[in-house]
């Protein structure tokens, strides 16, 4: 019997043990997914917007996507590594997000944006700078290099583009589905009548659930945002942020558009590598839009872009 219990202790101290590994796993791995980098403030138009700055070089911007921050999008899959070898690499949490001040008035966003992206090169003594943007930080560039040319040594429009059928910004597809022609999607049929009534009542097909990734990154963005008042009213300000074909077809500004051939911008990128000026297209196979920053073909990509575009 004293064998037993001694048996039955044993499997119980390795079973408690196991527990307490896997908890200090489980929190050692929230503790870096939520760790920030130290990093400095500046008032913005009377927001407060949190930057890094780090390296040496000529200075290259990354702009962050929705419902994230500069360490998740840019430095935890390694890009800021990547790139301060070569350049002085400045990060800044967009306005709504992260570390940065969180206003609830629309009003507050739109070209606010991009003045929080001119405004902290005025902060740091910077006439212009290369500029890389994923999803909505890649929007913002595109409206960037249409509005301020001069700002932008060289702009790369990450996993985002540009459709003559997108009219807003709110109007872009799914990003983490796969990718479908936007014209495809805006004509997809209705439903057909149930139980043989007319078609004047027939309804929309229901929406299909949305693919694991995609629930899986919209809960990662709850948990990282928190309060999703200030992206509701960001998202408002949308419209301000849509981009003319005339402007992208005259643009003079050299422009990398990178995209994975499985993100749901896929199309959005490939209309914008066909129709912008000065544009380097380049179509990465495999990665889809939450792959796509840790993909290494993406990093080196736009690492060797910009090594294109330095000065000399």
């Amino acid at each position: 019997m004293a064998k037993k219990w001694r048996v039955v202790k044993r499997v119980l101290g390795a079973l408690v043990a196991l527990v307490v590994l896997l908890a200090a796993g489980t929190a050692g791995a929230l503790g870096w997914f939520l760790h920030r980098t130290p990093g400095n403030v500046f008032d913005s138009n009377g927001v407060p917007i949190y930057y890094t700055d780090e390296g040496a070089g000529e200075p290259v911007i990354l702009i962050h996507g929705v419902a994230a921050n500069a360490d998740l999008n840019w430095r935890k899959p390694g890009v800021v590594r990547a790139l301060s070898r070569d350049f002085r690499v400045i990060t800044m949490d967009l306005r709504g997000h992260g570390l940065s001040g969180k206003p609830t008035d629309p009003a507050r966003y739109g070209m606010e944006m991009i003045g929080d992206i001119t405004r902290l090169m005025d902060h740091l003594g910077l006439e212009n700078a290369h500029v890389a943007g994923y999803s909505l930080g890649g929007f913002l560039v595109l409206k960037l290099v249409t509005t301020h040319p001069e700002r932008v040594r060289s702009a790369a429009v990450c996993a985002a583009g540009w459709s003559s059928l997108v009219k807003e910004l709110d109007d872009i597809p799914a990003p983490y589905e796969k990718p479908v022609p936007v014209r495809e999607k805006r004509s997809a049929p209705a439903a057909p009548p149930a139980d043989g009534a007319s078609g004047d009542s027939a309804r929309p097909a229901p929406k299909p659930p949305k693919p694991l990734v995609h629930r899986l990154r919209s809960a990662i963005g709850d948990f990282v945002v928190g309060d999703k008042t200030p992206i509701k009213a960001m998202k408002k300000s949308f419209p301000d942020l849509t981009v003319a074909r005339e402007e992208i077809e005259r643009n003079q500004v050299p422009t990398l558009c990178v995209i994975g051939d499985n993100d749901g911008l896929y199309y959005l990128g490939k209309e914008l590598g066909e129709i912008m000026g000065a544009v380097e297209y380049v179509e990465l196979k495999g990665p889809n839009h939450l792959t796509t920053p840790v993909d290494r073909q993406f990093k080196e990509t736009l690492r060797g872009f910009l090594l294109r575009q330095r000065a000399g």
